[in-house]
């Protein structure tokens, strides 16, 4: 029940920024999408090809609607990870509430847990959810002349996840005693290492090895931490 309630407490103040990535990547997801719709099967990306050269697959089905619309969703993940990261780790700093927290009758392990467990839900639902919506509404035939590919799907999951390492990222930075000056900023730049070396991975299981390795390390790191420091 302790959890339930810590849970329901996270997720209560993590709603406006939940809205806020939930509205911006539909809107501008749905206008990128729409737009596409309307203007047909763009001409740009084929114009290099000559007549009678033989084409493989991939290369017709590389392009769809739906793949301009990653870049909005990676910057959306990322910018919901850094906000639910300073809402839940840095704001009991500035406003001197962690004492507050931590001597209420819940443990330090549920009380970080029941944040973790915030920052995936507000993950999953607003900017999972719309991603969804957007690959189904991408995948009608009668609309759209280039389908998506099912590792378009994944990939686009593979960004929402590289939003949770910037959520970590921003937690264990938050969590450090460190000054700015030395070791505090090490947990924004050992994200931001495993964000690009992710997103440069041709291969998806190796970018998937790679985030994984990421989460583990920062995850370890923010445990540690938060049982450990005196606040």
């Amino acid at each position: 029940m302790r959890f339930l309630a810590l849970l329901r407490k996270e997720l209560r103040e993590s709603l406006p920024w939940m809205l806020l990535a939930a509205i911006i990547f539909l809107a501008i997801g749905g206008f990128v999408l729409r737009a596409q719709a309307y203007l047909g099967q763009p001409s740009w990306y084929y114009s290099g090809l000559s007549p009678g050269t033989v084409v493989d697959t991939y290369r017709l089905t590389h392009f769809s609607p739906l793949r301009m619309t990653g870049s909005w969703l990676l910057v959306t993940s990322i910018g919901l990870g850094l906000a639910l990261g300073v809402r839940h780790f840095w704001m009991p700093l500035f406003t001197r509430t962690w004492p507050f927290l931590i001597h209420r009758s819940a443990n330090r392990p549920t009380i970080l847990w029941a944040k973790l467990a915030a920052a995936i839900i507000s993950f999953i639902i607003p900017v999972g959810v719309v991603w969804v919506a957007l690959y189904r509404y991408s995948c009608r035939p009668e609309i759209f002349e280039t389908l998506p590919t099912k590792r378009v799907f994944i990939e686009g999951w593979l960004f929402i996840l590289l939003g949770l390492v910037a959520y970590l990222g921003t937690a264990l930075a938050g969590l450090s005693s460190a000054r700015w000056y030395t070791t505090k900023i090490l947990g924004l730049a050992f994200a931001t290492i495993v964000i690009c070396m992710t997103i440069f991975q041709w291969r998806l299981g190796w970018a998937f090895a790679v985030l994984v390795v990421g989460v583990v390390v920062l995850l370890s790191q923010i445990i540690d931490a938060f049982l450990n420091r005196e606040f």
